[in-house]
């Protein structure tokens, strides 16, 4: 994003928020938008006295210029490292003492943070997360404490033999985008980060309208509103608006890496552009995946892990982001398996499926499958706070995009798959990386 002054705005006008219903997920989801641009939702759930407060901001490593990759990620480690109102260690410790459990995570699309407390408790994340939002001391000392830590858990990365795989992959499947960098970010950038760089960048994507909060469990919205305001309503909206990233061009062959590792066993990696979460093609790439890999009935294991007994392990995965993803399908040979053998044997997978397509039985249940996990993965409080937060952040559409997914999911037909595997899975735009052991 292009570096702008920090921006503030009056919040002495007192009109009530925004407020919309949005359609039925497992829950209603009740949105409101504060006057500075905090956007709220609520998800009612009265089975158990817990509640899951998360905030969602609108920043990852797609968000950060050459020269400070990584500082998204290093920016979530120092959020724990003390405000103007909690000193270093207080946020666990308080937590702890409260009987609950919270976390962050960055990726290349946002950055989440989340506490799961018990109903009556809640109010504390809320203190925590508006003294996180603006407050954030970032200690110089701190600073380049913590940085060695970021520095040690990149080094354990690039020794994990998949880690540095994906991460070859990935470099080499885009060029121009920034998903080019690992979200963990360069070893050269972090080393030459400063403590201002990143200041500057906490001032210019953290503020209340670069955010989401998400409450889902035990509370009364009238209640739950009337503390929102109360810890967020008169943080001035401020930093920059999302910022537009290159496009990546169309590939026009077929890229090939390998990766040293000490490691004794080869892994093969193939990657495919993808596309975007809830584009149109999101849940046929879900469908995909799933005829791939799911399960000891999937195309990979009946073939590979147990028919000619190649593999000892393959699997797929569809990593649909804000903007077009990858496609990955990864395996393992088994001893005395040359690599030859499992890369043709996995492409001629890929390649089956693509020329013959699933049966209707076949997709029947595939789709049974995929729906199934869909419901599950907001089985919980947390998980439907979290789903929400996720769609509201990178989605166009937010979770009404969400709620559609069941029924597009139906309608899928055996043509569309045929028709998907025939657009993204060309050979010349695919990207395929090799571990391989250290001399061979």
């Amino acid at each position: 994003m292009i570096l702008q002054p920090v921006f503030r705005r009056s919040l002495f006008q007192k009109k009530s928020p925004a407020k919309s219903k949005l359609p039925r997920l497992t829950r209603p989801v009740t949105k409101r938008v504060l006057d500075n641009g905090l956007k709220v939702f609520l998800i009612q759930v009265k089975e158990l006295p817990v509640v899951s407060h998360w905030i969602w901001y609108s920043v990852g490593s797609r968000d950060e210029r050459s020269g400070e990759t990584g500082v998204s990620h290093f920016l979530e480690h120092m959020m724990f490292k003390g405000t103007k109102k909690y000193p270093k260690g207080s946020i666990d410790l308080i937590t702890a003492r409260l009987g609950g459990h919270n976390n962050a995570f960055t990726s290349s699309d946002y950055t989440a943070y989340y506490f799961n407390l018990k109903s009556d408790r809640f109010e504390e994340a809320m203190k925590i997360e508006a003294s996180r939002m603006r407050d954030c001391l970032l200690d110089p000392k701190e600073f380049e404490l913590e940085k060695k830590v970021v520095l040690e858990e990149l080094q354990r990365g690039e020794d994990d033999p998949w880690g540095s795989l994906f991460q070859a992959v990935e470099a080499a499947a885009y060029v121009v985008h920034p998903y080019h960098h690992p979200v963990i970010g360069w070893k050269e950038d972090l080393e030459r980060l400063t403590r201002d760089r990143m200041r500057d960048y906490y001032r210019r994507h953290y503020a209340p309208n670069r955010a989401s909060l998400v409450l889902a469990g035990d509370f009364k919205q009238k209640d739950a509103m009337a503390l929102v305001e109360k810890h967020f309503g008169k943080i001035p909206a401020g930093g920059e608006a999302r910022g537009e990233v290159l496009h990546e061009p169309r590939q026009r062959g077929e890229r090939r890496v390998v990766v040293r590792s000490p490691a004794k066993v080869p892994r093969l990696g193939v990657a495919w552009r993808g596309c975007t979460v809830n584009d149109a093609d999101d849940v046929l790439l879900d469908v995909i995946n799933c005829l791939l890999s799911l399960g000891k009935s999937s195309r990979l294991y009946q073939q590979l892990v147990k028919g000619k007994e190649i593999a000892s392990y393959a699997q797929s995965y569809n990593e649909s982001r804000m903007d077009a993803g990858l496609f990955w399908v990864i395996a393992e040979p088994k001893p005395g398996v040359e690599p030859e053998c499992l890369e043709e044997a996995l492409l001629g997978e890929v390649e089956r499926l693509k020329a013959e397509g699933p049966s209707a039985a076949e997709l029947a249940r595939i789709k049974k499958a995929v729906l199934t996990s869909f419901y599950f993965q907001m089985e919980t409080v947390s998980d439907q706070a979290q789903r929400v937060g996720q769609y509201e952040t990178i989605v166009k559409g937010g979770v009404r995009a969400l709620e559609g997914y069941p029924e597009r999911l139906r309608s899928v037909r055996p043509r569309e798959i045929k028709e998907a595997m025939r657009k993204y899975f060309e050979e010349d735009q695919r990207t395929l990386g090799w571990s391989l052991p250290e001399g061979e």
